[in-house]
C-alpha cells in the first residue's frame, strides 16, 4: 500500500484495490514518511473505508488533531455498537461519534460536564442504544482512566440512533421522542389509562412509533393495506380508530403530515394490544 496523503504521525491516506480513498491508522504510520512511500499491513490498526468523498474529507480534517488514544477508544465503541445492535451504521458515525468522544473528554478534563436533559426519554425510547452508551463509558474508563457521567451515555445513544437511520437532520432524535411522547399522551388521555412500560405490547408499540415518527419527520408514507382491509379493521376497532384520528389531527397541525389509513390501522392494532394487556 502506498501513502497518498499524510494526515499526521499516525494516520495516512491510501487508495485500495478499487481505487477508493481510504485512511489507515497505526502508531507511527506517517512518522518520517512522504507521499508514495509503502507501508505494510502489519503496521495498520484500523482502515477507514468511507466511500462518500465529502465524509472522508470531513473525517480527515477532524482526526488531524485528535489524540490517537481518543480515536482508538471511539473505534472500540463503534465496533461494540455494531456487534451489539446488530445493525448497519452510517459511515457518518466515524465523524459524529469520534468528534463527540474527543469533545466530551476535553470538557471533563476542563471540569465542564454537560447535562443531558433528554436522558430519561433516551433511556425509555432508545434502550438498546442507551445500554451501548453505558458500555461506552466503561470502555473509556478502562482504556483512559477517565470517568464520564451517565449523561454522556445518552449523547452517545443519540449519535448511534442517527447513524442507524443515516439521518443528518438537526434534532432528529429529539423530534422523534417528542412525537412518541405526544402520541403516548394522546393514547393515555383518550382511554384514561396509565400505560405499563413493562408489557410486551407496550414495547411493540414503542418500536412501531420509533419508525412511524421517523416517517413523519422525513415525510414518508407506508402503503400496505387494501381498502377493504382498512374498512374491516376500522369496524373491529372503533374506539382505537377514534384515538388514532386524534393522532392524525395532531400530526397534521404540528408537522403538516397526512397520516395514511394504512398507518392508522397498524397504530390501532398496536393500541388494541396495549389495551388488552391491561385487562389481563
Amino acid at each position: 500500500m502506498k501513502i497518498s496523503k499524510i494526515i499526521n504521525n499516525n494516520l495516512v491516506h491510501f487508495y485500495d484495490e478499487n481505487n477508493v480513498d481510504c485512511i489507515a491508522m497505526g502508531r507511527g504510520l506517517g512518522f518520517g514518511k512522504k507521499i508514495g512511500d509503502e507501508f505494510g499491513a502489519m503496521m495498520v490498526e484500523k482502515v477507514y473505508r468511507i466511500e462518500d468523498p465529502i465524509r472522508i474529507k470531513q473525517f480527515s480534517t477532524l482526526v488531524k488533531d485528535i489524540p490517537l488514544a481518543h480515536l482508538e477508544v471511539a473505534n472500540m465503541i463503534i465496533d461494540y455498537a455494531k456487534s451489539s445492535l446488530n445493525t448497519k451504521l452510517s459511515d457518518n458515525i466515524y465523524i459524529s461519534l469520534v468528534d463527540h468522544i474527543d469533545f466530551a473528554l476535553e470538557r471533563i478534563e476542563q471540569g465542564i460536564p454537560f447535562e443531558n436533559k433528554l436522558l430519561y426519554e433516551i433511556k425509555h425510547y432508545y434502550t438498546s442504544e442507551y445500554l451501548v452508551g453505558l458500555e461506552a463509558l466503561n470502555i473509556v474508563e478502562r482504556e483512559l482512566k477517565i470517568k464520564l457521567p451517565e449523561d454522556e451515555a445518552g449523547y452517545i445513544a443519540i449519535h448511534l440512533v442517527e447513524a442507524e437511520v443515516d439521518c443528518t437532520k438537526p434534532n432528529y432524535v429529539q423530534d422523534v421522542m417528542n412525537i412518541i411522547q405526544s402520541v403516548m399522551n394522546i393514547i393515555k388521555y383518550h382511554f384514561s389509562l396509565e400505560l405499563n412500560p413493562d408489557t410486551l405490547a407496550y414495547e411493540r408499540l414503542l418500536v412501531h412509533l420509533r419508525y412511524f415518527a421517523g416517517r413523519v419527520i422525513n415525510q414518508e408514507q407506508a402503503s400496505i393495506c387494501d381498502d377493504k382491509f382498512v374498512a374491516r379493521m376500522k369496524n373491529n376497532f372503533p374506539e382505537e380508530t377514534e384515538c388514532t384520528e386524534k393522532i392524525r389531527k395532531y400530526l397534521k397541525q404540528n408537522y403538516d403530515y397526512d397520516v395514511s389509513d394504512d398507518e392508522l390501522i397498524y397504530l390501532s392494532v398496536h393500541i388494541h394490544r396495549v389495551l388488552m394487556s391491561h385487562k389481563k
